[in-house]
């Protein structure tokens, strides 16, 4: 799959993935900054991506972040198609969960990007219920 991608300066990294193997490509930020303790702060990318029709980009937290301290404040973040204008570009929600400040290096990777297809679904309201009924919120224990 071909992938369209605007870097906002030419020191950005052009995005890669790192092993043969890798589902997902790394996403470092073109800023630094400190974080404090308990603080989120977002760091720009430099770059603005083309999701594909019928897909989604999916920002996820690299692994290596846990040992660090630090992981995406939102969980995961999800980039849809129509997210590629001159003022979309790719932003990391960080947040530091050490006790002590985190300084995030220019260039760091901090995330990790993954396409995915996306089926659109076609909605329609109705009354009825299924005649299973598992108990709700939380039943399976």
């Amino acid at each position: 799959m071909l992938i369209k991608f605007k870097r906002l300066s030419p020191n950005i990294p052009i995005p890669e993935y790192k092993t043969a193997g890798a589902v997902a490509f790394d996403l470092a930020v073109s800023e630094g900054g400190i974080i404090e303790p308990g603080q989120t702060k977002i760091f720009p990318t430099g770059l603005i991506v083309f999701v594909p029709k019928n897909h989604a980009l999916i920002l996820a937290s690299r692994s290596s972040n846990a040992k660090k301290g630090i992981s995406l404040a939102n969980g995961i973040g999800i980039i849809d198609q129509d997210y590629c204008g001159p003022n979309d570009e790719l932003h990391l929600a960080v947040h530091n969960f050490l006790d002590r400040p985190y300084t995030v290096e220019k260039g760091e990777r901090i995330a990790q990007g993954l396409f995915v297809p996306i089926v659109l679904a076609e909605f329609t309201e109705t009354n009825e219920a299924s005649e299973a009924d598992r108990g709700g919120f939380g039943t399976t224990g």
